[in-house]
């Protein structure tokens, strides 16, 4: 109840519900006056692509004008050397949607509803002309004529009736993202308290920020290349989780306060400095780089250097990032470009999609079983022989394919039926009680509005965007407004059963074939972590550093949600993917300075690399997380002793900087101290 009276008291909400009913009825209007075949298609589109912010629509409307001329198309090709054949027929319809689920779950953003849409699309345009083989191209281009209408009339109306630029959203969600990571920075340098929640959530909105990079790109020009700035925080807030995460355990493992007065001032001022609201300056950055310079200097003459050293990187890191950071926030906010970066790496060149984790099997299952429930309905409709049956069919491939990339699609296909029989009961009433009665347009606008208005408040509430985008988009197709009223009940009765029968059977086919819960996709996201690890240790395939945390750092984003619906008692509940990136980065360290030692040193380091592989490998098979074996920690103790004998040198620190973060990673009780380093890089 209150939600509903907090959304009818919403002034955003009534006015996108208002521009989404004017561009649907202009959208109505050309189309009968036009008489075009299925004008309710067109009236139907201008409600899916109007979006709450002008990217977003403008997006939206060219995905989906592309994924209709792709998907029309195909079906012209397919269905008229197919038609006497139905098997096949289907069987061609079933595969088409599976290949274009797979690019569209391969894809993972906005974008990926271009195939999403050439998929079902098939699906609406071919199966209703199986009767009538004749009209197959005439249907095909009166979808595409009407979707473009559609499309074109909520861009207009997006971007003349009170536009709303994406640049507020994305302020507001950036402010979000920046105060959580200085919490998290604040909380890392203050040594005090868990990070655990502020990691998860942080991973998850970064995550999430690759769906809003799309639309600002095609949002107002006048706010300066807001995309590109986006793309570029979120790589450096990618590159902040490692670095936060490792200055906390060189924390734990220095006892700071006691130690090094200098050390803690540095640490303190880096607080402060992080955590004033004003823009960083060039000048104090380059101020925390001299004192780190000096501490270093220092650091290498302490039995507890690599440790110092180690701790010492990672803040001037995070000076960089965090001053990146933060200047990539004052450009999206003023729309003034950015100064040059200060940190060393271009992080935006890895977060591209060659880098990131594809589950290749999960993602061909998922593909697979949404084109296997369409044909399998499909034979079910052939040896029935149901005239009708085709709106089962659309109705199967859609539910398919808008929920493929979820663990568990039952609950959403089960809200889509739900949202079908409302539609159906709603626009039952109109078509045979109320819309005989009326001979115009301006009667059947005025009729028709109470109930677009008040169901358009929905869509700006992202909980309530697919429910009432389903009974909107559903109602209109279904009231299927021409110019002459040719309503049948029987009909109408008939395809609302087959519809409702698609989707029962897309239910059940997917509660017994394709539905994972949250603990089996976490276990199985783990896993594919471990399997990284095990095989970085092994030297398989080219494991660059930036790269490996790219991916791993991947992984973290999406395990985060999943591990966040999981029992606290859960085993895979305790993993933290963010240790098991720097154990990695560690082990490529390991792999990259092994080559220049003395082969005694590589021989050692070999048989450990062997040794963490074959945990990692354990603990994929055994499915849960297993404690390092004794004989792990035996062979790093005894290589980082092989190792403190030999003379300073960059591969000799490399490796020994490498050997402490495994055996700091990997066994969490206070260690021996290890050798001073002469110049160390990178821990």
């Amino acid at each position: 109840m209150n939600t509903l009276v907090s959304l009818l008291r919403d002034r955003q909400a009534w006015l996108h519900s208002g521009k989404s009913f004017l561009a649907a009825i202009l959208a109505l209007y050309i189309a009968l006056l036009a008489d075009l075949s299925r004008p309710y298609w067109a009236m139907a589109t201008a409600y899916i692509v109007l979006q709450p912010v002008l990217g977003g629509t403008n997006a939206r409307g060219v995905y989906r004008i592309l994924g209709t001329v792709l998907g029309s198309a195909a079906v012209v090709v397919m269905v008229p050397g197919l038609l006497h054949v139905p098997e096949v027929l289907s069987l061609a319809m079933s595969l088409w949607l599976t290949a274009c689920m797979f690019v569209t779950l391969l894809h993972r953003g906005p974008s990926a509803y271009v195939f999403m849409l050439a998929g079902y699309t098939a699906a609406f345009v071919g199966f209703p002309t199986i009767l009538q083989p004749d009209t197959i191209f005439d249907t095909a281009l009166a979808r595409s004529e009407e979707i473009v209408l559609g499309s074109l009339c909520a861009v207009l109306v997006g971007a003349l009736v009170f536009p709303v630029s994406i640049k507020t959203q994305v302020v507001r969600r950036v402010e979000g993202l920046m105060d959580d990571a200085r919490a998290w920075c604040v909380q890392a340098l203050q040594h005090q308290g868990s990070s655990a929640a502020l990691r998860r959530r942080l991973a998850t909105d970064l995550s999430q920020l690759d769906l809003v990079i799309p639309f600002a790109r095609r949002d107002d020009p006048r706010h300066g290349p807001l995309h590109a700035w986006l793309a570029e925080l979120r790589a450096r807030l990618l590159g902040l989780l490692p670095v936060l995460a490792g200055i906390e355990d060189r924390l734990d493992d220095l006892a700071l306060a006691a130690a090094d007065p200098r050390l803690l001032a540095l640490r303190d001022d880096l607080r402060g400095w992080i955590e004033d609201p004003a823009w960083p300056s060039a000048q104090a950055l380059a101020g925390f780089r001299a004192r780190i310079g000096e501490l270093r200097a220092i650091a290498d003459a302490r039995p507890d250097g690599p440790l110092r050293n180690g701790l010492l990187l990672r803040l001037e890191e995070l000076a960089t990032l965090w001053y990146d950071a933060r200047h990539l926030q004052r450009a999206i906010v003023t729309a003034e470009p950015p100064p040059p970066r200060a940190y060393g790496t271009d992080l935006r060149r890895l977060i591209r999609a060659g880098n990131r984790h594809v589950d290749w099997s999960m993602l061909t299952f998922s593909a697979l079983a949404t084109g296997a429930t369409l044909f399998s309905y499909c034979l079910l409709w052939i040896a029935i022989g149901w005239s009708d049956g085709a709106s089962g069919a659309m109705m199967a491939a859609v539910a398919g394919a808008f929920f493929a990339a979820q663990d568990d699609p039952a609950p959403s296909i089960l809200l889509f039926l739900n949202g079908i029989l409302f539609a159906t009961f709603a626009a039952g009433v109109y078509l045979f009680g109320i819309l005989p009665a009326l001979h115009d347009f301006v009667p059947l606008v005025l009729v028709i509005a109470p109930f677009f208005l008040l169901a358009g408040l929905t869509a700006v509430r992202p909980r309530l965007f697919m429910p009432g985008m389903i009974v909107i988009t559903n109602f209109a197709s279904l009231l299927a407004i021409q110019n002459r009223y040719e309503a049948d009940f029987t009909r109408y009765v008939n395809g609302a059963v087959s519809s409702v029968l698609g989707l029962v059977f897309a239910l059940v086919v997917t509660r017994l074939f394709r539905s994972v819960g949250a603990d089996w996709s976490a276990r199985r996201l783990v896993r594919q972590g471990w399997r990284l690890l095990a095989a970085a240790a092994e030297g398989h395939g080219r494991q660059d550093r930036d790269r490996f945390m790219v991916r791993m750092l991947d992984l973290l984003g999406l395990l985060a949600p999943r591990l966040a619906a999981l029992p606290a008692d859960s085993e895979v509940a305790g993993v933290d993917m963010l240790d098991e990136v720097r154990i990695g980065l560690n082990i490529l360290n390991l792999r990259r300075a092994r080559a220049a030692l003395p082969p005694v040193n590589q021989a050692a380091i070999n048989r450990l690399l062997a040794l963490v592989a074959a945990h990692y490998r354990a603990r994929i098979e055994a499915n849960r997380p297993l404690p390092p074996p004794p004989e792990l920690k035996q062979a790093l103790e005894a290589s980082l002793a092989r190792l403190g004998s030999l003379p300073p040198g960059p591969a000799r620190d490399e490796a020994l900087l490498g050997l402490v973060g495994l055996r700091y990673g990997l066994y969490r009780e206070r260690h021996p101290v290890a050798p001073p380093l002469a110049d160390p890089e990178g821990a």
